[in-house]
């Protein structure tokens, strides 16, 4: 399997996965508003934190190897600079877990202006140059997919907030959202150093895995420290 198609399959269909089984394990997630959070935790943290914090890791450590998989001239510095791009929409993503206001759409407006951004540059150059690198086409698929499904459940989101628990018991829905908020915050730290180092060992699925378990043992241990401490 290449890089790109566990890209796909790491930062667009793993936080669906595990979004849909969070909610199906939670009893706590038994209002539309809370199970639209949850979905919503995982997309933030893991299709624009963890992917964020994954591309700057690529383009510093593996620019080369990068370039090659795009189709273009390796040593172009500007794969750092895009890399430090990569890195601010990965650390918006992680502070917009732990935030439910104007963040989270400026957060959602910026991880989509980029990875259109991004589509439209490869397109030109496919209609350019015939350039069917997997880095130039089925990267798209990941770009277009992320935005998409973030723009959609920010909007359902936002909908459901409005007559909803947030509006109407504000104080009650945030005690339940934060411990779930550091579980997916530990997760997304987790996935995004799994899949880096999986990655250099040819083993991304893997490491994303067990960066995934690692993440959540983490966030099980500390809570279970908080809870000993109160």
């Amino acid at each position: 399997m290449t890089a790109y198609l566990l890209r796909i399959l790491v930062y667009v269909v793993l936080p669906l996965v595990l979004g849909a089984v969070h909610v199906h394990l939670d009893r706590g997630a038994r209002t539309r508003e809370r199970r639209l959070e949850i979905l919503l935790l995982y997309l933030l943290g893991i299709g624009v934190g963890a992917n964020g914090i994954g591309g700057f890791s690529g383009h510093l450590f593996a620019s080369d190897r990068v370039a090659e998989a795009i189709g273009w001239p390796a040593g172009n510095p500007f794969q750092l600079e895009v890399g430090f791009a990569n890195l601010a929409l990965g650390v918006l993503g992680v502070i917009a877990i732990h935030r439910r206001d104007g963040l989270r759409e400026a957060t959602v407006i910026a991880a989509t202006i980029f990875s259109v951004g991004a589509t439209i540059v490869h397109v030109m150059d496919i209609l350019a140059t015939g350039n069917l690198a997997p880095g130039n086409t089925v990267q798209n698929v990941s770009n277009l997919a992320r935005p998409a499904l973030l723009i959609a459940f920010l909007v359902a989101s936002r909908r459901a907030d409005k007559e909803g628990e947030p509006t109407l018991h504000p104080s009650e829905f945030e005690q339940w959202r934060v411990p779930r908020a550091n579980l997916v915050a530990w997760i997304t730290g987790g996935v995004a150093m799994g899949f880096g180092i999986g990655l250099a060992l040819e083993q991304g699925l893997l490491g994303a895995l067990l960066g995934l378990a690692g993440g959540a043992a983490a966030a099980w241990g500390v809570s279970g420290l908080r809870a000993r401490s109160a």
